[in-house]
């Protein structure tokens, strides 16, 4: 799944946490998508969106299922959230 299909899959929520190989300790919380109020169909057509800006929290954690106890590293955008090389955690 791409960020756009976790954000259905989640309920049309954000606050829900992605990794990708290559990240190393690194995870994501991704707090919002460009346009879209939380609860909310996102605009466009699937399963890209027009690649809408997605805004993520970066955390360095040391156990990639422990989310909740990893230290904020960052603020950003999230490079190429239309991917399907995230996995959900």
């Amino acid at each position: 799944m791409n960020i756009y299909n976790m954000y259905n899959a989640n309920n049309k929520n954000f606050n829900f946490y992605v990794k990708r190989d290559g990240w190393g300790n690194t995870i994501a919380k991704i707090i919002s998508i460009d346009t879209v109020i939380e609860g909310e169909e996102i605009q466009g057509i699937a399963p890209y969106y027009d690649n809408l800006k997605v805004i993520a929290e970066f955390y360095k954690v040391d156990d990639k299922k422990n989310c909740h106890k990893g230290n904020l590293h960052n603020i950003g955008e999230l490079s190429c959230p239309g991917t399907f090389r995230y996995t959900l955690i």
